[in-house]
Formats: structure tokens, C-alpha cells, sequence
């Protein structure tokens, strides 16, 4: 999902006080080359923790843009140490360039801060996914964004038989499989 720190609708705190009025056990703002979100949030968890018994699992989280065979595609970092040397080309809210740019150097930052990997939303590209999926296993990906709503219908719902399909390849390739609302917009269940 994404806050205000990029091209969200929503700012972090609201974006965790629907996490817990939706239940959410675990989640992550996967900003566009940022982590202010997880920064913020960080700091009011901390302040009121001894108020809630049970909250949210927050996940350091970012979304990357980069070249994957020479298609402009998004890399989700998540999990990572959020102050690693290695993710600072990623966290200035602007694209890389240059060799930094490169999925392979991506994900390789990603593994550094200690983090795994996800090709987001492989069927939105102009490359075929299971091109890109080939491409992403031969570069050490950790796993594929599987389960998305590629219809963008009103509530989230994953779009059966592309998912199916990418959650075959990811499978055949060993990689791992996530699901993500993408959320833009002013709810957690819709993109």
C-alpha cells in the first residue's frame, strides 16, 4: 500500500488505524522510494504500545523502480533494515539512475539491508510475466507479487486465472508468492 509520502491517498497513521479496524495482523507501506511511512509509524507505534495489548505487525516495505530485461518494472523491498547503507539510492523519492537502475543492483541493495526481494504485479508490464519471471530467478528474486487485482474491481478480489497462472510460473521457478492490495486510494482494500 502507499501513504502520502508518495502517490497514496492516505497518510501513515491513517493507513494503520485501518490496518486495525480491518484486523490486519501484518502489512507494509510499500512507498515509491521511501520509507518516511515506516519511519513515521515506527515512532507512534512506539508511543502508544503500552496502550494496545495487540496491533498491527509493521513491515519496513518500498517499492522500486528499475530495468528488468530492459523493461521498466517495480521491485518491493520489504522487511529490510531501513537504515542500511545500501538502500540509500532508493530512499530519496526520486528514481535511480544509471547503473542503480539495474534490477540486478536492486535486488542486490535489497539483500545487503538484509530484506527480500518481490517482483511487484508481474502481468502490468509490457513484457510478457513469465519473461520477466525468468529473468527475475536468474537475478536472485526472493518472490513474485502472485495474488493481485489486475481488473482494479472495486473491492479487492485477486484476478483468478492471470494470478493462477503467474503463481504456476512462480512455483516453477522456486520462488516465493505475496499478495498486496496496491492501495492508493482512501481504503486498504481497494488499489
Amino acid at each position: 500500500m502507499h501513504s502520502t509520502y508518495s502517490d497514496g491517498s492516505l497518510t501513515a497513521i491513517e493507513i494503520y488505524k485501518q490496518a486495525i479496524e480491518l484486523s490486519i495482523d501484518h502489512y507494509a507501506i510499500t512507498d515509491h522510494h521511501s520509507v518516511e511511512a515506516y519511519i513515521e509509524l515506527s515512532k507512534f507505534k512506539d508511543s502508544i504500545y503500552k496502550e494496545r495489548s495487540n496491533f498491527p505487525k509493521l513491515w519496513t516495505g518500498i517499492e522500486i523502480t528499475c530495468l528488468l530485461k530492459g523493461c521498466l518494472v517495480h521491485v518491493l523491498g520489504l522487511g529490510f533494515d531501513h537504515k542500511s547503507k545500501y538502500l540509500s539510492p532508493y530512499i530519496d523519492n526520486k528514481s535511480a539512475i544509471g547503473n542503480e537502475l539495474l534490477a540486478s543492483t536492486v535486488v542486490d541493495s535489497i539483500h545487503k539491508a538484509n530484506g527480500i526481494a518481490v517482483l511487484a504485479h508481474p502481468a502490468r508490464y509490457k513484457l510478457p510475466f513469465d519473461i520477466l519471471i525468468n529473468e527475475a530467478s536468474k537475478l536472485n528474486f526472493d518472490a513474485v507479487e502472485t495474488w493481485y487485482n489486475y481488473e482494479r474491481a472495486n473491492n479487492w478480489i485477486p484476478s483468478e486465472f492471470v494470478c493462477d497462472k503467474i503463481f504456476d510460473c512462480a512455483n516453477s521457478y522456486s520462488l516465493l508468492s505475496t499478495c498486496g492490495t496496491d492501495s492508493h486510494g482512501l481504503s486498504l482494500l481497494r488499489r
